[in-house]
């Protein structure tokens, strides 16, 4: 498989995406890279590196697209950036998957407009994975591309997160949950009731309304709901992961000797638990419903992120999540 790599879009710059493109190449022998960005910078950032050349091309483009861009403009107006140009290479054929830190609007609305979408699906949905407590992972759909989603639609994220989860994850039978204000099936908004009722009657493993203190228990393996919800769900349990983590912190440093030594005999816990919830492990999210597989990696990412996203990006497109996806919504319109 062929991974297109947007090199612009990341906070620490093209090095990041070079690097991690490298480690991916390193790792997956059968994956071929194609490096999409301004050649000089590139050029640079793989200066005295080792890597199979066979397997690794670079796209030339031009001016970036930013986050001050506005996005369906920037799509439209920026015609040769690594976005653009990333995209359109990727509905011709030229890749099988894609990967961007870029603009998250522009980079959806470039999806559904150039990429278009599969056959059932009325729009992308932001697919993210989050960790859970149960060492396990949860993936929320929608996670931040559609803020007001219609009942069927709702229906449609259901099916496309169970997909990815029996695909990436292997588990046979995915448990589904709506996110809601309350697990009795009264609770909710007008939409949220109507998706309920869709998805109880429908063919998944729905066991009924999830609120948002089980996002991170594992009570579910998909959990479906609207962009603005999802997106302050995954935002608030990344704050208040960074807040334990400086509270405790603060506490080690202002408890003593006691405390310090505590300290050091966790160390390894410490270490642990924060490589378990970062998000770099995980890599990006991915936009499920358009024709080929587009994944978004966080802004922050660093090398160990990108790679994880190209690699998620190989394996989706190998195991033909699309065409199983498209499978799938064939069965729920019938």
């Amino acid at each position: 498989m062929k991974v297109l790599v947007d090199c612009h879009g990341a906070d620490a710059g093209v090095q990041v995406a070079v690097e991690g493109a490298l480690d991916a190449l390193n790792e997956r022998k059968s994956l071929s890279v194609v490096l999409c960005g301004k050649k000089q910078d590139i050029d640079k950032c793989l200066e005295g590196k080792t890597y199979d050349k066979e397997r690794l091309e670079i796209k030339e483009a031009g001016e970036p697209i930013t986050n001050d861009d506005a996005p369906a403009l920037a799509i439209r107006r920026k015609k040769d950036s690594s976005m653009v140009l990333g995209l359109r290479a990727l509905a011709a054929g030229e890749a099988d998957a894609m990967v961007s830190a870029g603009n998250t609007g522009s980079l959806l609305v470039g999806t559904q407009v150039i990429v278009k979408l599969i056959e059932g699906a009325t729009r992308a949905t932001l697919a993210s994975v989050v960790p859970t407590i149960k060492d396990t992972h949860t993936i929320i759909v929608d996670s931040g591309a559609n803020v007001d989603c219609r009942p069927e639609m709702l229906e449609e994220f259901a099916v496309m997160g169970d997909v990815y989860m029996r695909n990436i994850f292997g588990i046979e039978r995915p448990t589904v949950g709506l996110l809601s204000n309350g697990a009795e099936e009264e609770k909710g908004t007008p939409a949220i009731k109507e998706a309920h009722a869709l998805l109880k009657n429908g063919g998944l493993n729905f066991v009924g309304n999830i609120e948002a203190r089980d996002v991170l228990t594992g009570a579910v393996d998909v959990l479906v709901t609207d962009g603005f919800a999802g997106n302050v769900a995954i935002k608030a349990c990344e704050g208040m992961g960074k807040a334990m983590f400086v509270l405790i912190k603060e506490g080690i440093m202002q408890g003593g000797l006691k405390a310090k030594i505590g300290y050091l005999l966790l160390k390894n816990v410490f270490r642990g638990v924060k490589k378990r919830v970062s998000s770099d492990e995980v890599g990006g999210g991915v936009f499920l419903g358009a024709n080929k597989i587009v994944i978004k990696t966080h802004g922050a990412s660093n090398a160990f992120s990108y790679k994880k996203s190209i690699l998620n990006a190989d394996r989706l497109a190998e195991k033909n999540v699309v065409g199983q996806i498209a499978e799938g919504l064939r069965k729920v319109k019938e």
